[in-house]
């Protein structure tokens, strides 16, 4: 069983944290037991990835760094928004956060060459064994913008895939535009993100957005593969992914491991129990209720993920402890821990943020792990 812990060193337009803070809770955490690869991000402070590529190439630990792709990257580069139904700009928020979750259109082939532009210039000289692609969505539900950012992108480039394909946009767009949608009924949830809807329409437009992703992350990957890197992906939980566009089966075939964020007690941003009521609000389907966070839909959902998988995957846990967000204890990371073990997963990736991660609950990991 692998192990691998997530640190956030700052965001691009922050401050980033000093390297003894790193340094310190690394070796702490290492002395305990084996970990395989760490992933940091995603402050442009070189020299701070200097330092700690030096430090874990003495214990022979492999060192990702963590990069946000279609959202964050705007703090850099004047990037090409999404486009709503209604022809406006979904435009950024402004907030005092790390994140802010403005997203630009993944459609958009000049948006991906200014994101590959960005490591070129900010991370391509620092010794990274490999890349960890977080934000390889749409928003979600639980965006500020609720369904107005799930139902785009109509920007021009968007518009022209919507007509190759056939797709009505018309008639997706009658539907958005009544003020007491809800998205139409799902018939059936089969596992690892697919749906059946009773509406055609849907199911054509989650497609379409699902593909949008896969092939512009191929070009990204491909872009890595031939610089030598290797490639994680961070997803959303199955049952949440399509309706971010993710398709995690087909994903998980351009990457060497995939990390879809199990976080059941997260009340934040691809937290499951913050994510689902936002998903129960906008479908006012009450075959999605919160026993999809429960332990043993979780389990079933990395069950079925680590059989049709193409690479290995990694169960993404809260161990950090934020107050009102994740408030994660012993009891939980090992009840979460000893359950996830018999799934099939090839490891764990110790989220999101090894700086907040209490002494109590990484003693509690080095026991189980």
């Amino acid at each position: 069983m692998e192990v691998a812990v997530q640190i956030f060193c700052g965001g691009f337009s922050g401050t980033a944290v000093p390297f003894e803070a790193v340094e310190e809770k690394l070796l702490s955490f290492i002395k305990r037991f084996r970990v395989t690869k760490v992933i940091m991000g995603w402050s442009t402070e070189k020299s701070l990835y200097e330092k700690t590529a030096a430090l874990l190439l003495k214990h022979n630990i492999e060192f990702y760094l963590w990069f946000p792709v279609f959202s964050e990257t705007g703090a850099l580069r004047d990037l090409s928004p999404l486009v709503d139904y209604t022809g406006n700009v979904i435009e950024r928020e402004n907030n005092n956060s790390s994140e802010d979750f403005f997203f630009c259109c993944p459609n958009d082939r000049f948006n991906i060459a200014k994101i590959t532009g960005i490591f070129n210039e900010h991370f391509s000289s620092i010794k990274f064994r490999g890349i960890f692609m977080d934000k390889i969505r749409y928003p979600s539900f639980a965006g500020s913008r609720g369904k107005d950012g799930v139902f785009s992108c109509f920007c021009p480039e968007c518009m022209k895939i919507y007509l190759n394909e056939n797709f009505d946009v018309e008639k997706l767009k009658l539907s958005l535009y009544d003020p007491e949608f809800s998205l139409p009924g799902i018939k059936r949830y089969y596992g690892n993100g697919r749906y059946e809807f009773h509406d055609k329409v849907m199911s054509s437009f989650f497609q379409i957005k699902k593909n949008i992703i896969y092939y512009s992350l191929q070009r990204i990957c491909m872009y890595f593969r031939e610089r030598n890197y290797k490639i994680g992906f961070d997803v959303f939980a199955p049952f949440l992914s399509p309706f971010t566009g993710q398709d995690i089966v087909k994903l998980s075939g351009l990457c060497d491991f995939i990390k879809p964020m199990m976080y059941r007690i997260t009340h934040a941003p691809a937290g499951l129990p913050y994510e689902t009521e936002a998903l129960q609000r906008h479908t006012g389907n009450k075959t999605i209720s919160n026993k999809f966070f429960s332990l043993d839909f979780c389990v079933k959902e990395l069950e079925n993920l680590s059989f049709e998988s193409f690479c290995h995957v990694y169960a993404g846990i809260e161990i950090n402890r934020i107050n009102n967000i994740a408030h994660s204890d012993p009891v939980y990371i090992e009840e979460t821990i000893n359950a996830y073990l018999k799934t099939g997963i090839r490891g764990f990736v110790l989220s999101w943020n090894l700086l907040d991660m209490p002494e109590d609950n990484i003693e509690k990991v080095a026991q189980l792990l």
